[in-house]
């Protein structure tokens, strides 16, 4: 057995990497590279060493933040945003983050890149949005990415096999199930479930005994802190998942009907909401039907 970590725990290191603020290095064809910041995680430190190594670097921003910002996407899905000699920290966290745009809402004129292949920029930002931040990176091409990664001991990612392993879906695997009264219904379980690839633990709530003969009540839920636990006015998603709740406890209460709620709680300074797959999620809830008779099956009909 390997004690070397594979493209998974790689990849799960880089999303932690840039959480913190370190660079990661994306490899592409041809021998390109790139040095990878998100923008949200930025400091100014890292940003003064970023040109220090010289070359242009760019923004990569979405197209969809590009025309809220009259930038021009030229590469369709995002645009790369040339990073002006004088733009400090705040300049980059301005145009990455739209939390001030009133306040501020001056920012361009931008310059948008249109020549060379935006393939690296692309796979950023889908590995920054991946580890749960902001979608903006800065990108800077790289001559000799595996001895600039080595002396800094910065992660490399292979474009071609991460972006593989970003298009699946990491399984899940049960982690602790116990019993859990709730106050719509004393017949809860509360099940715990881990994705391979280092990602939140989804969560599911069984209520009743669920048949095998009938479709299954369910609810996908996508966890907002700020409206489940907090009541905010800004959403409906507590009393969604309240309502589900009780219309399920209420419903509970026959013998035939039954009611797994599979979400995830991400606590954040931000309400961002995260959407699990279905298919994620109909995993979670496959894992909790047994296969011996005493058991039950989950049903996509249900849904």
């Amino acid at each position: 057995m390997s004690l070397s970590p594979d493209l998974t725990e790689i990849v799960a290191r880089a999303r932690g990497d840039l959480r913190m603020g370190v660079p990661v290095v994306l490899t592409g064809q041809g021998g390109q590279a790139v040095l990878v910041l998100a923008a949200e995680t930025l400091d100014a430190d890292r940003l003064a060493g970023l040109r220090a190594l010289g070359g242009q670097p760019v923004l990569a921003i979405s197209a969809r933040r590009a025309e809220t910002l009259k930038a021009r996407p030229y590469d369709g899905d995002l645009a790369r945003i040339v990073l002006p000699s004088d733009a400090g920290l705040p300049w980059v966290q301005g145009v990455a983050d739209p939390a001030d745009d009133l306040r501020l809402p001056m920012k361009g004129p931008l310059l948008s890149e249109r020549e060379g292949d935006a393939a690296l920029h692309r796979l950023a930002l889908r590995l920054v949005k991946s580890a749960r931040l902001l979608p903006a990176a800065l990108v800077l091409p790289l001559p000799n990415a595996a001895d600039f990664a080595a002396a800094h001991g910065l992660s490399v990612l292979a474009a071609k096999a991460t972006e593989a392993l970003l298009d699946a879906a990491s399984p899940l695997h049960p982690v602790v199930s116990a019993r859990l009264p709730l106050e719509v219904s004393e017949a809860g379980r509360l099940h715990v479930f881990r994705p391979e690839d280092g990602g939140e633990e989804h969560y599911a709530i069984e209520i009743g005994q669920p048949p095998r003969d009938a479709p299954v009540l369910a609810r996908l839920h996508s966890a907002c802190f700020t409206g489940d636990l907090l009541g905010s006015l800004k959403c409906d998603c507590g009393p969604q998942l309240r309502g589900a709740l009780a219309q399920m406890g209420a419903e509970g209460a026959w013998p035939t009907r039954c009611a797994p709620i599979p979400f995830r709680i991400r606590a954040s300074t931000r309400s961002r909401p995260i959407i699990a797959s279905a298919s994620r999620m109909t995993s979670a809830i496959s894992a909790l039907a047994p296969t011996s008779s005493s058991g039950w099956g989950f049903r996509r009909s249900g849904f």
